[in-house]
Formats: structure tokens, sequence, C-alpha cells
């Protein structure tokens, strides 16, 4: 479809049913939320297995304490406007957990989302755990079940399309616990979750590890915004094969690495289902941390991948670098494709440490614009995450890509970037 005026941008109630859960219930006054959630003055502890259906109401604060695991068969029902705090008890990290059979039911709205945040006066990334998610869907691991290496929740299965709820307009501030050097939390950790399950308007904040995480599965994302992430914004592994749609990564100075790092598995690059998902209007945008090694993507250990409408920005090492031998194999069989994308952003295509047959860079046949390549036009313009770019109808050669005819989940967005110029998606749940 030609697009001749293209914007592009980047632009427990009171009485709560838990067979095991401990509760205690604190009065501490009046509790004013910012940044969403409503005030409230009691405090209700949570600790523990939710065994049965319970309901978090946004007329209390929560805490956490400790790992909090709803089991098989209970459903988590959690208010608009709830806030949730977490800490560390005894340097163990808080956490919430959903099991395998269970389900979160997390509904916030952009004016009142739902906010999981640190318990401390002075809040700082790592301070507590994150949000855990395990689900039946297929993975690739070794009898095609495994254990997180967190919390050791079971994950893996045979059904694509199992269902662990909805999450949408939630926010998880703070994350990132470290356990050790090989194990962190994350923001969200999705484990084999199916794509029955519903993820929009999801934010991970200032978390000390990645920001969102992919563990096999098949579970679709829209309207996911990552800040501050210490590590990786966007993350997946285990052979998820999921889509992708309005992703936006903001990097700080503080710390971070990559916008999205991609593997299929450490372990065997070659093992089925491979790491396969399809995104669409994607902006990430980088910042240097000091060690002048952030990139905006990394493909490697045999992943596949199919990216159209991104901008990349600001990264300073390298905005696409590709890895490992089955990545290569994957990219000459046309199985890593990126396309109609602006990577503003030197080292735009690193093909280095491997074997290249596919020129990602190659206008004619991908469309994208690049630093040092297809010059970017002088046109676009970025600010933050807002950017804008519009082709006139003598330069628009390009035949803009819509991802609506990718299925029933895309919505027709034929501008590079999660953010038109004029949109207000982001507006009034998230902290940028």
């Amino acid at each position: 479809m030609k697009t001749r005026n293209l914007i592009t941008g980047i632009l427990c109630s009171a009485s709560i049913l838990f067979s095991a859960c401990t509760i205690q219930e604190d009065n501490i006054g009046d509790i004013i939320i910012n940044q969403g959630g409503n005030t409230a003055n009691e405090t209700v502890v949570l600790q523990g297995e939710i065994t049965e259906n319970t309901t978090l109401v946004a007329s209390k604060v929560y805490e956490l304490q400790g790992g909090v695991s709803v089991k098989e068969g209970a459903v988590l029902t959690i208010e608009a406007g709830t806030r949730i705090i977490a800490g560390d008890v005894g340097g163990v990290f808080s956490y919430l957990a959903i099991e395998q059979g269970a389900k979160i039911m997390a509904e916030g709205t952009a004016s009142q989302p739902i906010v999981f945040t640190s318990s401390k006066a002075t809040p700082n990334p790592g301070d507590w755990g994150g949000l855990l998610i395990a689900g039946r869907a297929p993975i690739n691991r070794p009898g095609s079940v495994a254990t997180t290496e967190v919390a050791s929740l079971t994950y893996g299965g045979e059904n694509p399309a199992d269902n662990s709820g909805i999450v949408r307009y939630v926010r998880l501030e703070y994350t990132g616990g470290k356990i050790n050097a090989d194990a962190e939390y994350n923001g969200l950790s999705l484990y084999g979750v199916g794509s029955g399950t519903t993820l929009e308007f999801i934010q991970a904040f200032n978390g000390n590890d990645d920001g969102i995480e992919f563990f096999g599965g098949t579970a679709n994302l829209k309207y996911g915004v990552v800040t501050g992430a210490g590590d990786d914004s966007f993350d997946w592994t285990d052979g998820w094969n999921g889509n992708g749609q309005f992703w936006i990564a903001q990097q700080t100075t503080n710390a971070g690495d990559r916008g999205i790092e991609a593997d299929n598995l450490k372990s065997n690059n070659a093992a089925a289902p491979f790491s396969n998902p399809t995104l669409a209007n994607i902006t990430l945008i980088g910042a240097d941390d000091g060690d002048g090694k952030n990139k905006g993507i990394l493909l490697r250990r045999g992943t596949k991948l199919t990216l159209h409408n991104a901008i990349v920005k600001g990264f300073p090492s390298k905005g696409v670098e590709l890895n490992d031998a089955q990545t290569f194999t994957n990219l000459n069989a046309n199985e890593i494709v990126i396309n109609n994308s602006i990577i503003q952003n030197e080292n735009a295509f690193d093909v280095s440490s491997g074997t290249a047959t596919v020129d990602l860079s190659d206008f004619s046949a991908f469309y994208n614009y690049t630093t040092g390549g297809t010059e970017i036009p002088d046109a676009f313009e970025i600010n933050g995450i807002v950017g804008t770019y519009s082709y006139t109808a003598a330069a628009d050669g390009v035949d803009n890509f819509d991802p609506s005819t990718l299925g029933a989940f895309f919505t027709a967005a034929n501008y590079a970037g999660a953010l038109q110029k004029d949109d207000t998606w982001t507006n009034g749940w998230t902290r940028l």
C-alpha cells in the first residue's frame, strides 16, 4: 500500500479468600498515591499461596512479603487503580507468580492503572522481584517442560492457546531483585505463556534487569513500554512464537544494555520450535551508560524474526547485530527480515561475525533507511521518543507496510515507530 503522507513517530475486598495465604491488615493513615492508583487508608499484607479466587480492591494498598503464588485453579482479580507494593524480607525478594493453570485478571484503565512498585521510601531499581506468569504453551527446552531460574515455577507444555488471564494497563516499577550473578528477576517474565492471554498497555519502569522477557510460549504483547531497564528492554528465548506491536524502549544513562536481546536456545541454537516472533511498529531509543556497548537489537543463538516499521536510534555501539552460525543460516534463508524501518545509528546492520548473503541495508529490497547507507531524510526529526517524518509525493517510492495485513492481532499502522506525532496511547498510565 502506497502512503504518500507518512508520519513516523515514536511517538480483598473486606474479607479476602486466601486458603493458604497469610493476610495482615494495618491502618496506616491516608496514603496519597502518585502516578496511578487510588488514595487508600489500609494496607493488606499478602504472603504465601493463593489457592482460591481472590479480589484485590482499589480502596486498599497491598504489600507482597516474600514470594506470593497464585496456584492452579485460582483466579486473582485486581481492580483498576489498585496499588501493590513490595520489597525484600530478610534478603528474600518479594514477587507475584501466576502458576500454570492459574489466572490473573488485572484490568486497569488509562486513568486508573494498576501499579506494582517499591515499598521503600526512596525506591531504587532492584527493590523487589517482579511479576511472573507461567503457562502451558510450547517451549523448546528438552522435554518441552522446564523450571524457572527464579521462583522454581514449572512452565511449558503443548497448548499454544493457553490462557493465563489479562494484564492490561499495568505498570511495574523498580523490579529486578538480584539473587546472584546468574539469577535476577525481570519486570514481567512470561514463561511458556499462551496466546489466549491478553497482554496490553504494560510498562516496566526503572527495573534492575530486563523489562519484559518471553521464555518460549506464544504470548502476544500490544502497547508495551520499557523505561530505564538496567539490562535489556525486551528479551526472548526458549522458542517464543508470538506477535508484538507498538513497543517503546527508552534507555537512560544510568544503566542498560540492548533494546532487544533475541535468542533461540543457548544450549542448542537449532532447537525447535525456533524463536520466531512477528513484530511491527517498534521504537528503540538508546543511551550511553558509560561503557559504550549498548546496542539496539542483538539477534543471536539461532533466533528468527520478522520486524516491520521500526525505529532504532541513539545506541552507542550498534543498531542491529547478528551473531552465531544458526542465526546467519536463518538470515540467508530469509527467516530474519527487517523492513520499512529507520535505523538512525552507526553500524546500522553489523553482520561481521558471520557470512551474510542477504543484505538488510539493501533499500530496494527492504526499504530500510540507515545511517551510512541509504541516508535518512533530512526531514526526519526526533526528540525523546517523539519523531516525525513526512514523505512527499515525489520522494515516496516506498510501498509502506500495513501490519493489519498480517492478521487480526495487528492494527493498521503504515508508519515507522510505535507512536505517531499526535498519538495518545501512552497518556495517563505511563511514566516516561
